[in-house]
């Protein structure tokens, strides 16, 4: 997804089931009859209990009847939302009912019902739920009333309309948890290659965009299925949410309904959140073990829509700069990444874990590297898989080990600094031979890379890639043409710590000691907003190499730079347009001003989508009228190569006339 709009984004109801138990577990059955008006519902389930006879239920819900056959069994609540039945273990069914409560919660976890539209997510508690559930098959069969529909986990298998509204049946083959959302939907379809593609969008919505969602997710889709195989469900649909927010389940995704409408979505985020059908969706997530998924959906979803539109090295060198924005201090491994919010969480699991995959293709080759995966989405379907299971997949593919690769990459913290030394040329008998040592700095260093080098010639230029697995690295390169300037890894092929990059915004926003310092009147808050999160507000004479976003208005914020004495940016921005932020090459100081309180408000609002720029100017009703990053030094090491030594000099041997053979 785009960095704005995964910050609204937990990717919920990912959690499918542990490894297949050696005995199946039993099938279960749930219907709901929902009534969105009144934010009700009635539950009907059959499940399995375990010997303790215990399931939870959240205390928002009545629990009506628990039964076995004929027979009703007797109940003991033995705390809030906490019951047990004491009978045999074995299949009971257990009604309920009530309105769900999630006040507080964000709003991908909060269970809710209303007209305009509601959400029912995994582990909310809003059905019966034992302890450690096993991994079975699932039919869930969903009543709405007439103007309502709603959407379930799995395969949509048939859906039928009737005098007291709709009733929708879906199933999976094996699954732990389950989500349902609601909402005053309109329905548009398409089949392709035998899978229901649908819209359900309110009357607006759907007249505007159902079709543009539509004829995307059959591009997305066929090319997909092209890569990683047939799509594991029989339906797939996008629905809308008056909930700011952006989610993928088995079998659909959920859209803001403020989302849907901006141009870039249907091309972008929903790719991402198709593609989460094969991962989270029909292979689970070992949390436990760290979130693969997020890092390859992001690689083979929107790197890929990238690559094709020849934007891929632009693409690997702004999330290597956003990388690199990163302070030493937050870095984690990525097998620690399970998901979340936070931006630097995020930068981990997503972009890093991205470039990991994009260095393994490289290592094995496309063809092997497809295979890979093809082979890891059919064995590990419906099943959890972990980064081990994606190793052991790779490996079977290309016949080679790759544990050097994988524990290096997942288990060290950070990317390697690179850069050169020792860097010589010398004139051979048939040409050049360039020289040089490759160095890896970096706490964990050495990781192991394959590090493209560029050396342009006075014949053009030539590349070759080093393998490097030391902090030295010694190479040796045979040149027919004269050498004139070598470059390390100039396309960003490499995970690795940039050796320059402009000031950004978001340098500022993931380093936790920046404080936000308000001029006049400007609000502590609108700060808060633009970091993504609380920070102390500093005073008017705070300096001292803390790192500070200023805000406040056009004259304040100019005459606080000038009374600290701090370095005009490279343009003028102080006054231009009616609100702007600009950052300060140099120093840890980014300043945000605007003619009045609305404009400020509306700058403010707009930066999370700016978070990797230098600066940003907006006019007063909001349009970005410019917006660019600061000129940086070279992001890769480079030398400029001089005259080359002469060939090593050889003693002279004395010359000799032939004479004849010796009879």
């Amino acid at each position: 997804m785009t960095p704005w709009l995964v910050k609204l984004v937990a990717v919920a109801g990912l959690l499918l089931a542990t490894a297949a138990p050696t005995v199946a577990a039993p099938q279960r059955t749930l219907t709901l009859w929902l009534d969105p008006a009144a934010g009700a519902l009635r539950g009907e389930m059959r499940l399995a209990l375990p010997a303790s006879g215990r399931f939870r239920l959240a205390p928002a819900f009545r629990l009506t009847a628990v039964e076995r056959r004929d027979e009703t069994l007797a109940v003991t609540r033995e705390a809030a939302g906490r019951y047990r039945v004491v009978a045999p273990p074995g299949p009971v069914t257990v009604r309920w009912q009530g309105r769900p409560a999630g006040d507080g919660e964000p709003p991908d976890q909060a269970p809710q019902l209303s007209a305009s539209g509601g959400l029912l997510p995994a582990r909310s508690g809003w059905h019966p739920r034992v302890a450690a559930p096993r991994a079975g098959p699932l039919t869930l069969v969903l009543h709405t009333p007439p103007g309502q529909r709603a959407v379930g986990s799995g395969s949509l298998v048939e859906e039928r309309r009737h005098a007291d509204g709709i009733t929708a049946r879906y199933t999976h083959p094996r699954t732990r948890d389950l989500e349902v959302a609601t909402g005053p939907w309109r329905l548009r379809e398409r089949r392709v290659d035998g899978i229901r593609l649908r819209t359900l969008f309110p009357a607006t919505l759907d007249a505007a965009f159902a079709e543009t969602y539509l004829e995307h997710a059959v591009d997305f889709l066929e090319a997909f299925q092209a890569r990683l195989g047939r799509y594991p469900f029989a339906s797939f649909t996008m629905a809308a949410s008056p909930a700011p927010v952006g989610l993928a389940f088995p079998g659909f995704t959920l859209l803001g309904e403020k989302v849907i409408p901006l141009p870039f979505i249907p091309t972008t985020s929903l790719g991402h959140e198709l593609m989460h059908a094969w991962w989270g969706g029909a292979v689970g997530i070992d949390y436990a073990r760290g979130n693969w998924a997020e890092a390859l959906t992001t690689y083979l979803a929107d790197y890929a829509r990238a690559e094709a539109q020849g934007e891929g090295m632009a693409t690997r060198r702004r999330w290597l700069t956003d990388l690199s924005a990163l302070p030493e201090d937050q870095e984690m491994p990525l097998v620690a990444f399970r998901g979340g919010a936070e931006p630097v969480v995020r930068l981990i699991g997503y972009q890093h874990g991205a470039m990991v995959f994009h260095m393994l293709r490289r290592r094995l080759g496309e063809p092997v590297f497809q295979a890979g995966l093809r082979r890891f989405a059919e064995t590990q379907r419906f099943r959890t898989a972990d980064w081990r299971d994606l190793r052991v997949a790779f490996e079977s593919a290309s016949g080679s080990p790759l544990g050097p690769f994988f524990e290096a990459w997942l288990t060290r913290p950070g990317r390697p600094t690179l850069a050169l030394e020792a860097v010589s040329v010398t004139v051979t008998g048939s040409g050049f031979v360039l020289r040089g040592r490759l160095l890896q700095q970096g706490e964990g260093a050495p990781w192991p890379l394959a590090v493209p080098l560029a050396v342009a010639t006075t014949a053009g230029s030539e590349h070759r890639v080093v393998e490097a697995h030391e902090e030295r690295t010694s190479f040796s390169l045979t040149l027919r043409d004269r050498p004139l300037a070598l470059t390390v890894d100039p396309d960003f092929q490499v995970l690795r710590r940039l050796n320059a990059i402009p000031a950004l915004l978001r340098g500022l926003t993931l380093d936790p000691a920046t404080r936000v310092l308000p001029l006049d009147d400007a609000p502590l808050a609108l700060g808060q907003r633009i970091l993504g999160r609380d920070a102390e507000p500093a005073t008017k004479d705070s300096r001292a190499g803390t790192p500070l976003l200023v805000i406040g208005p056009t004259e304040a914020v100019a005459d606080w730079r000038e009374t600290h004495g701090l370095p005009r940016p490279p343009r003028p921005l102080a006054r231009a347009g009616q609100a702007r932020m600009w950052t300060l090459p140099g120093t840890r100081v980014a300043l945000v001003s605007a003619d009045t309180r609305e404009a400020l408000a509306r700058l403010s609002g707009a930066l999370r989508h700016h978070r990797g720029r230098s600066y940003v100017v907006q006019d007063a009703g909001g349009t970005t009228l410019e917006a660019g990053t600061w000129p940086a030094p070279p992001a890769s090491p480079h030398r400029r190569l001089g005259a080359p030594a002469p060939p090593r000099a050889v003693a002279p041997q004395r010359s000799s006339s032939p004479r004849p053979a010796l009879p």
